[in-house]
């Protein structure tokens, strides 16, 4: 077997290790719990993360699990989902839902606005 072959191999075995560990240990959301919100006729659908291991030792640990949502009218239809490598994440703790103007704040910096429907999110390391 050539240098150049073993190599090659080398590197075809180190993505493919690298593709399993991903898939493996990545993070998995589901449905947590639906919140109306208030003065509007839309509802948040907040999903959670299901495999979060913390580090930390104290109380109140699921505080700091990941969390996302995705806004739906009253009638079930979603009409602002974020896509998978753009998800603004951020701890279920700080989830505080705030209407002002045209922006529905999910945080205390991050929001969705209401006018287009897009999540600017801030704040939350992303």
């Amino acid at each position: 077997m050539s240098k150049k072959t073993k190599y090659i191999l080398l590197a075809v075995f180190a993505v493919g290790a690298i593709a399993v560990l991903y898939v493996k240990f990545k993070p998995k959301f589901s449905y947590y719990k639906t919140e109306k919100i208030p003065n509007t006729n839309l509802h948040a659908v907040i999903y959670l993360q299901d495999n979060f291991k913390s580090l930390s030792i104290g109380s109140s640990d699921g505080a700091y699990a990941l969390s996302y949502i995705e806004l739906q009218d009253l009638k079930g239809n979603t009409i602002a989902k974020q896509n998978w490598f753009t998800r603004c994440e951020v701890q279920i703790g700080e989830l505080r839902f705030s209407l002002e103007k045209n922006k529905l704040y999910f945080t205390k910096f991050s929001y969705i606005d209401l006018t287009d429907y897009k999540y600017y999110c801030f704040g939350n390391g992303m």
